[in-house]
């Protein structure tokens, strides 16, 4: 059992951005959450015997009496003590209780709890599951500030294991508790249990998260392991088993959307990587993207990843099974996707003509992609963008990944919905245009531009970027969820005039690169009737002279540089 010092409290911009994230993603007084997650499970009569002997039901008893007079930290800390000394056994060696103080511990205490595995440092990464207490009872609305830092906590734990399925966390407010869950598509409680009228319950259920399986209590189990501390591998497709490095390479800072984590992995421990292991969460309308990597090779499309294998887990539905929501939900499908090669994020340039040289074929990927696979890629950002290892004449340097937006021109719905990264949208997509060639170029040139500014090379999001950009940037404006906003402001950053803005603020090292930034400006946005024209060309000598022009300017400033 310990404690620690009150959390940092998250701030404005973390909140308003889970109340963006979750609008309409959260369910309250969810029938049937206590029964799926507490009756019938394989540890139920363990918990049942303990509250019936004799010995067990006194202390039993004295805990559940005792929870009305936690009044200070110091009281909760020795109540959580107890109750571990009493339910935890052997299988629980390496678990503990953590809290933390959210006030200043006077007399109406309010804390964090965690149950988490002893053996790992990180609060968030060894959690198992966590909670509230507040000594005070009062009702949290949906949209309360207190509520959505209790939600603040569950993305964290999301951002620590950013391939877990979901988590569980309560909310103690007086003589009443609140049971949650949260997973990729949200956020869903119980009704109110009322601890006055079943003085046991609170003891009950946390024995009951103390007995809970990994699987039971969120854990991601496809990823499999000899041994408690042995190399951990997936196996796709019944093929031999792919080992998985402990490093993450790619996840996922939110609770709400696909929770992309990506590992590196080889066919045996101690093999170099060569391949990697990436968990999602689709949503169903959505074609797969194992499907449309399919799609990309039977038609030839060049600078794409290749797909190594795939295996479907479990989908939101399967999760919230036996649960009767008030509303409609977003239903998810989770998979494992084995892709190779294995590159270098484009942000890990070893050189500025390495990164040109990167940049010329992404604009022929994208070309071979749309002309002979005749797929929209329509998430150019630079966490989807890779260096890798040239085999052979002809063979590209730069590829694009992550294909879990990218739309088939054959497959169209009458409506497709608005996609793609913060920074990196297109002016034409903010404005609700139909996604087309150009503006997957247009993507391209915002990634040359956010290098060539911030050259970070350690963030593959924007919001991780901007933290050590100035305050002024013109790119700050590029990342709210305001999309009409949005695109309006980066039309004026792309007027002639608002341009000359952009160029000052590149880098020492790119400003050589200014001359070609100015090309390219001029190739995706001509100004046609006095405006920057941001439409789309559709005759085949344009198509190819916008895919030429950027090709043919990334090349001439590699030779140039």
């Amino acid at each position: 059992m310990s404690s620690a010092n009150p959390p940092h409290a998250p701030t404005e911009a973390t909140l308003q951005s889970l109340r963006d994230e979750l609008k309409g993603n959260i369910f309250r007084n969810v029938d049937g959450l206590f029964a799926k997650h507490f009756e019938g499970r394989s540890w139920s009569v363990v918990v049942q015997n303990k509250l019936q002997e004799t010995e067990s039901a006194r202390a039993i008893g004295k805990l559940s009496a005792g929870v009305s007079d936690i009044h200070r930290f110091d009281a909760l800390v020795e109540w959580l003590a107890e109750f571990q000394n009493l339910f935890f056994t052997v299988h629980q060696a390496n678990f503990r209780f953590h809290s933390q103080p959210l006030n200043d511990t006077g007399s109406s205490p309010q804390a964090t709890i965690y149950l988490e595995t002893s053996d790992v440092e990180s609060i968030a990464g060894s959690t198992r599951v966590f909670g509230e207490f507040h000594h005070e009872s009062t009702a949290a609305m949906a949209d309360d500030d207190d509520l959505l830092r209790f939600f603040e906590r569950a993305h964290q734990v999301f951002k620590a294991q950013s391939a877990r399925c979901f988590v569980h966390g309560f909310l103690f407010r007086g003589t009443t508790l609140e049971l949650w869950v949260f997973d990729r598509s949200g956020a869903y409680s119980s009704e109110r249990l009322d601890l006055a009228e079943k003085p046991d319950l609170l003891v009950r259920i946390l024995a009951g998260y103390t007995l809970m399986s990994d699987e039971e209590v969120g854990f991601n189990t496809f990823v499999k392991a000899l041994a408690p501390a042995s190399d951990r591998y997936v196996t796709l497709d019944r093929r031999d088993k792919l080992y998985l490095r402990p490093e993450v390479i790619a996840s996922a800072d939110y609770i709400v959307g696909p929770g992309t984590t990506c590992y590196v992995a080889s066919t045996s421990t101690t093999g170099k990587p060569d391949t990697v292991i990436k968990f999602s969460w689709r949503e169903d309308e959505e074609l797969t993207e194992v499907t449309l990597l399919k799609r990309a090779h039977e038609r030839n499309a060049w600078g794409v990843i290749r797909l190594v294998g795939y295996e479907d887990l479990m989908s939101i539905s399967d999760l919230r099974r036996g649960l009767h929501f008030p509303g409609r939900f977003v239903n998810r499908t989770f998979s494992c996707v084995a892709i190779a090669p294995l590159g270098r994020p484009i942000r890990q340039f070893a050189s500025i003509p390495e990164l040109l040289e990167v940049l010329h074929d992404l604009v022929k990927a994208l070309q071979s992609l749309y002309m002979n696979a005749r797929i929209l890629h329509r998430d150019v950002a630079i966490k989807n963008l890779i260096i890798v290892p040239q085999h052979g004449e002809g063979s590209p340097k730069g590829v694009l990944l992550d294909f879990n937006f990218a739309l088939d021109l054959d497959n169209i719905r009458p409506i497709e919905p608005m996609v793609g990264s913060d920074g990196f949208m297109a002016i034409g997509i903010l404005s609700g245009q139909r996604h087309t060639y150009r503006h997957d170029l247009e993507s391209l040139f915002y990634v040359f531009l956010w290098i060539a500014i911030a050259n970070d090379r350690v963030h593959d999001e924007v919001h991780g970027i901007l933290e050590g950009m100035t305050r002024t940037s013109r790119l700050r404006k590029w990342c709210t969820m305001d999309f009409g906003a949005v695109g309006r402001d980066k039309a004026a950053d792309m007027s002639p005039e608002g341009f000359e803005g952009i160029l000052n603020e590149f880098s020492s090292a790119f400003t050589p690169l200014r001359g070609l930034a100015k090309e390219l400006h001029e190739l995706i946005f001509p100004v046609r009737d006095g405006k920057i024209f941001t439409g789309t060309d559709t005759d085949q000598v344009a198509i190819q002279r916008l895919y030429d022009g950027m090709a043919g300017a990334f090349k001439r400033n590699v030779l140039a540089f």
